[in-house]
């Protein structure tokens, strides 16, 4: 008995041995036949990446909705249980009286408003080439605070 197995070779041989006597025959028609099978190939691919980011779109847009039909349950949460746990009277009364707060601008203090007050000295800053850890340099005007923060959290600064 013949198995599908054995067919499925045949025909691949022959398909085989057809292409080459094709290309030795007619190489023109054979061109014409390798750039028909490129551009269906082509036009396949691009075909499933349509397809392929369509199911993502759609995928990713149930995700969504589903998480933002869940979102006023977690809202109810955090009202009644606040971030770190149970709401406590104190605090309800709090955010009660929040909205009856009267904000107020400061005026800022200067020399002529008060004699122990001296207006503030803009900081010094000097160039300094800062050399990150994956290699890349900069150059910027630094104040010394900028420098020693820089330096403390590792990152090598030249002045």
């Amino acid at each position: 008995m013949v198995s599908l197995a054995k067919i499925a070779t045949f025909a691949a041989a022959g398909l085989g041995i057809f292409f080459l006597a094709n290309a030795i025959a007619r190489p023109a028609a054979a061109q014409a036949t390798g750039q028909a099978l490129t551009e269906t190939g082509v036009g396949l691919g691009s075909s499933l990446t349509a397809i392929g980011g369509g199911v993502q779109s759609l995928l990713g847009g149930i995700g969504t909705g589903s998480a933002q039909l869940l979102n006023p349950l977690f809202s109810l949460k955090t009202l009644i249980y606040g971030d770190d746990g149970p709401v406590s009277d104190n605090e309800v009364r709090q955010i009660q009286n929040a909205s009856n707060v009267e904000l107020t601008l400061p005026t800022p203090n200067t020399a002529s408003s008060s004699p122990a007050v001296t207006p503030e000295t803009e900081p010094q800053t000097r160039q300094a080439t800062i050399t990150f850890p994956s290699g890349s340099r900069t150059t910027y005007p630094l104040s010394q605070a900028a420098i020693d923060y820089y330096r403390n959290v590792g990152v090598e600064v030249t002045v």
